[in-house]
């Protein structure tokens, strides 16, 4: 599914989510943080699924272990700017 079909699903479904939309303020629209939070988590877990079963690759060198361990921080930093960046799961900063 193309990236725009899929934030505007996702907006109409999470605009139903009184969960959601109680965050809702003049500037930002919840609904459409979330969603795009949602699509890049998605696209972040892609990829550390991806990388993880490479360490279980027995010919690797250090360079590419030190690596994989760079890009799977990289995508576990990115998941956590989106979970701070949406008001929905603020609880998870606790």
């Amino acid at each position: 599914m193309e990236y725009i079909h899929k934030l505007q699903e996702a907006i109409i479904n999470l605009e139903k989510c009184e969960r959601v939309i109680k965050y809702n303020t003049k500037e930002e629209n919840q609904a459409s943080t979330l969603a795009h939070a949602l699509i890049d988590i998605e696209e972040s877990i892609d990829v550390i699924k991806n990388k993880i079963p490479q360490i279980y690759s027995n010919d690797l060198t250090k360079e590419e272990v030190d690596d994989l361990v760079l890009d799977i921080g990289e995508e576990l930093r990115h998941v956590l700017y989106h979970i701070k960046d949406t008001k929905v799961y603020d609880y998870l900063n606790q």
